[in-house]
């Protein structure tokens, strides 16, 4: 019976241990600094961005008739797309065939170009983008000057 009784004695003793170190582990340091309270979120309405990019693309994915579908899409660009980015001008370009299926035509794609043109204007790898690739850099030839219109490949050695 004391043998029964001492095992009892160990396993409270051992639980109770366990208790003290659980505890122990929850409290907070003392010497960690205080969390910083959280920021206060500013009352009133936010203001929604004027160009998002996904109500461009929902037109596309929720109107089924192509011409109801290119309607919208010109509206919305007519509307919101003078806020809009080049960053997302190129993305609804770079999209627009497949967002847009088979309401896709030519004014439509004017219409996102002629966006874009505003800021190829002033940048031109964004006129690179809109109407061609750019042109590769001139190769230097074997004394190190530039090549011919080929950068110098294909020309015949120099005797």
């Amino acid at each position: 019976m004391t043998r029964r009784r001492l095992s009892l004695f160990f396993a409270m003793l051992a639980l109770l241990a366990s208790f003290s170190v659980y505890a122990h582990a929850q409290q907070k340091k003392k010497d960690a600094e205080p969390e910083p309270p959280p920021v206060p979120i500013k009352p009133g309405k936010l203001d929604p961005l004027d160009c998002v990019v996904a109500d461009f693309r929902a037109i596309g994915i929720d109107t089924q008739d192509a011409e109801q579908r290119r309607g919208k899409a010109l509206a919305w660009l007519n509307k919101h797309g003078k806020s809009c980015t080049a960053e997302q001008l190129v993305v609804m370009r770079n999209n627009r065939q497949q967002w847009m299926g088979h309401a896709d035509n030519a004014t439509l794609a004017a219409r996102i170009d002629g966006l874009l043109e505003v800021f190829a204007a002033t940048n031109k790898d964004i006129a690179i983008l809109l109407y061609g690739t750019p042109p590769a850099p001139a190769k230097a030839d074997a004394k190190g000057g530039p090549g011919g219109a080929n950068g110098g490949a294909g020309a015949a050695p120099k005797k």
